[in-house]
């Protein structure tokens, strides 16, 4: 399955829009301290909101959907860290998978978001994706990672370290170290006739 046609096609105008009126709170963060501003490399946040939701659409088609327990936006308004996420991502209305992970850094001019902490994808059709670490490219309409993962897709688990594949789940390729465990050998001739490795 191809999700991403329509947008490899052309880049849409208004492709995101930030949900800034739905969160359930919403104060100015206090002036850093002196001896704390600069700390990290990264300036204070603006505005924290607890209660987070931001939604990407197309044609008038919801595409994605972000929340967040709790979320800072820098001062600038191009980037949002959020924690406690869910993404949840459609297809003509209809939801393909969803994601959760304990924390995200979403860029709020490109729409990239990355990932980190028990990131965890679930598709409709039941596939299983676990790693530490998840980047979602917006241009592509694609996840990635050089992290270590693993994939379950009925009685086969997959595990390897790095990983290209679609928002779907369908096509999912683990680059190094692949290992399989399978219940049958027919289950996993089956499954490799779905799953690849390499580029």
């Amino acid at each position: 399955m191809d999700f991403s046609t329509s947008f490899k096609q052309r880049r849409p105008a208004l492709f995101f829009l930030l949900a800034l009126c739905l969160p359930l709170a919403c104060v100015r963060a206090p002036a850093a301290h002196p001896a704390q501003a600069g700390k990290k490399g990264k300036p204070a946040p603006s505005l924290l909101f607890q209660g987070f939701s931001a939604r990407a659409s197309h044609d008038g088609e919801l595409v994605w959907e972000a929340r967040a327990d709790r979320a800072r936006v820098d001062h600038s308004g191009q980037s949002a860290h959020g924690e406690a996420v869910t993404v949840v991502y459609f297809r003509h209305g209809r939801v393909v998978s969803h994601a959760r992970a304990d924390q995200a850094d979403i860029d709020l001019r490109d729409y990239n978001i990355d990932a980190n902490g028990a990131v965890e994808v679930h598709s409709s059709d039941g596939v299983v994706l676990q790693t530490p670490h998840l980047y979602w490219d917006n241009r592509l309409q694609k996840i990635s990672s050089a992290s270590p993962v693993k994939v379950i897709r009925g009685h086969t688990v997959l595990t390897g370290r790095g990983f290209v594949g679609d928002r779907d789940l369908d096509d999912v390729r683990i680059l190094h170290d692949v290992q399989a465990e399978a219940v049958s050998v027919e289950d996993l001739r089956e499954e490799s006739k779905t799953w690849r490795s390499g580029p």
